[in-house]
């Protein structure tokens, strides 16, 4: 039976991997001079940042260091969010609501490091739906590994074959798959499912689509 969620965050939650890739794209790259192909940009969604240092020189070379990188990039999205606000992916708070007056526990397990993730969270009201929150520093090995969701689910006291993870890229997938999760897609900048030797239980446009399947009580 599931009973527990365990939500991704940056491009599940919220539209802020579209903001990543405008970032590097729009600021970082022409401030620059460095390329981002966009191939090289997908591979880094769902890194936690070990990983991404790591990535880094493969992907885009050694003009710029992935610290300066990061500083620019949160420069930047620092500014736009201020700006325009926190852009919050569809059917998010209908979902969230839903769970939690079907009795579900939830998590949030993110590659993001937690200060930034508190600061997402306390923008957009969201805290308070989670029971559990595991960030990115707290790893020792990012998705695909499923170090993450396994902590998750401990912290949710619940086994993996009693939570749904939710997720939108590819790393996050194969590592739901790993840890023995139940999980739903909702693609992002790219659908990954084609790239997977598995199923998802679900692959749905919006993240409301999922109330049907998992409660009970809905409209």
């Amino acid at each position: 039976m599931i009973d527990a969620a365990i939500f991704d965050m940056d491009g599940l939650m919220f539209d802020t991997e579209r903001l990543y890739m405008r970032a590097l794209l729009e600021y970082v790259g022409p401030k620059t001079g460095v390329d981002f192909p966009m191939e090289g940009i997908l591979r880094t969604l769902g890194c936690n940042h070990a990983d991404f240092l790591r990535l880094f020189p493969e992907l885009f070379g050694t003009a710029i260091t992935p610290e300066a990188c990061t500083a620019l990039v949160t420069e930047w999205m620092k500014n736009e969010i201020e700006t325009h606000g926190m852009p919050v992916k569809p059917g998010l708070y209908a979902l969230l609501d839903a769970l939690k007056a079907e009795g579900f526990r939830l998590a949030l397990a993110t590659g993001t490091a937690r200060p930034i993730t508190a600061i997402y969270l306390a923008m957009t009201n969201t805290r308070a739906y989670f029971d559990a929150i595991v960030c990115g520093d707290q790893v020792t090995h990012g998705k695909p590994d499923p170090e993450i969701f396994l902590l998750a689910a401990d912290a949710l006291h619940t086994a993996p074959q009693n939570c749904v993870v939710f997720e939108d890229s590819y790393n996050g997938l194969c590592a739901a798959h790993k840890g023995g999760f139940h999980s739903i897609c909702v693609p992002d900048l790219a659908d990954p499912t084609p790239r997977l030797d598995f199923a998802p239980d679900a692959v749905l446009k919006t993240l409301d689509e999922a109330i049907p399947l998992l409660c009970r009580r809905h409209t």
